[in-house]
């Protein structure tokens, strides 16, 4: 048994969640306490959705995080638990440097706005994770266990209603153009590119490695 498996095990979650959650450890790759609220949050956004974790490509989420203020943990505990993941091309930021997002749901045209609420930040960032350590410089995994530990198991012993604010769900009109499964060979390199990233230069059909002009 893995350590996040032990770890988790001891927060008593139904059988399901506690797989997820563990495999979402694993891939973020340490404990701390801005995934277990993105987490939770984006557990929240479904079920104000009336929706379950995505598994194709009908939903979607704008994080309002941006980079370099400690919100990655929380926007990866978004993607875990939502299903919107970065590689199926279901997340984007809208950088505002707050831990926040929309979730929202192609089908219905439907969509919920989540935030953690300001006392939960202000909670997290006074605690001894960041004051005596991360501020210090020391790494997430470097930190001791019983620390880290409290930073999620705090968020799974509180009331949801506790830790976000939700708004929707709310009608959200967008455009999304039709995705290609189509193939272009670069007539200069030889490279593959999907067709919708192939530009026209000189009557050659070009990568954008190979394209000249202004893009």
């Amino acid at each position: 048994m893995s350590d996040f498996a032990k770890l988790v095990g001891q927060l008593n979650l139904e059988e399901q969640r506690a797989k997820l959650l563990e495999s979402s450890l694993m891939i973020h790759g340490h404990v701390c306490g801005g995934m277990p609220l993105g987490f939770i949050a984006g557990e929240a956004a479904l079920k104000a959705l009336g929706s379950q974790r995505e598994q194709n490509m009908d939903k979607f989420v704008i994080l309002e995080s941006g980079d370099n203020h400690a919100a990655g943990c929380f926007a990866d505990g978004v993607q875990f638990s939502t299903g919107c993941t970065f590689g199926k091309g279901l997340m984007r930021k809208n950088p505002k440097g707050k831990f926040a997002f929309l979730l929202v749901d192609k089908a219905t045209k439907k969509a919920v706005h989540v935030r953690l609420k300001n006392e939960v930040m202000k909670a997290a960032f006074n605690s001894p994770f960041i004051t005596e350590f991360r501020k210090k410089g020391i790494k997430p995994s470097d930190i001791p266990q019983d620390i880290a530990f409290e930073m999620i198991k705090k968020p799974f012993n509180t009331p949801v209603d506790q830790l976000i604010e939700i708004e929707g769900p709310f009608d959200y009109d967008f455009f999304e153009p039709p995705a290609t499964f189509n193939l272009v060979e670069c007539e200069v390199c030889g490279q593959l590119c999907a067709e919708n990233y192939a530009r026209l230069q000189d009557s050659k059909k070009v990568c954008l490695d190979c394209f000249t002009y202004a893009k």
